[in-house]
């Protein structure tokens, strides 16, 4: 069986936002996040994808994160 899945853009939306799209794209059936660590700072947003990545694995979801190489200098 195929598994759809949906992108979510942190830096653009807030976590209730994110919060909200995730559980109406669970109840769709939708099973994969995508998102990107690539044009902003690293350490402003971490706590943010953390608590949005725990709140998606709660929901069963699977997560894909592309990450900028230059990402890992700013850990």
């Amino acid at each position: 069986m195929k598994r759809l899945g949906i992108s979510i853009y942190p830096e653009k939306s807030t976590k209730e936002e994110i919060f909200a799209y995730l559980d109406m794209a669970a109840e769709a059936g939708f099973s994969r996040i995508f998102s990107c660590l690539f044009q902003f700072r690293v350490r402003n947003v971490v706590q943010k994808f953390s608590d949005i990545n725990a709140y998606a694995h709660r929901l069963g979801f699977e997560i894909i994160l592309d990450v900028n190489p230059q990402v890992f200098k700013e850990f």
